[in-house]
């Protein structure tokens, strides 16, 4: 519940910061990627699940907990900067197609 308060505050100050163009401070759930990481994994045991190059030139990562209890969606900037964008419980992966019910 805190973790979803600070993610949802956090969002809301993130937007805020695009919205104005310029802030005093940075949001909370920022910071060096090394150190934003570390947390995500002691906290919350997540580690990476995919990651992609964003058209900003920065990286979109994706973290999940265990057995899919909590997810973090990460961006890193050129600057090497994250922020985390999104967090959730209940990730499940999509289902894996087999190549016998793909269409030829």
């Amino acid at each position: 519940m805190v973790r979803a308060a600070t993610i949802a505050l956090s969002g809301v100050l993130f937007t805020s910061l695009f919205a104005t163009g310029s802030a005093l401070a940075a949001p909370a759930s920022c910071g060096p990627h090394d150190v934003v990481v570390d947390y995500l994994a002691r906290s919350f045991q997540e580690a990476p699940a995919g990651a992609g190059t964003a058209n900003s030139g920065g990286r979109m990562e994706l973290f999940t907990g265990p057995k899919g209890r909590s997810w973090t969606l990460l961006y890193t900037g050129p600057d090497g900067q994250s922020c985390m964008v999104a967090a959730g419980r209940g990730w499940a992966p999509p289902p894996v197609e087999n190549d016998a019910s793909r269409p030829r």
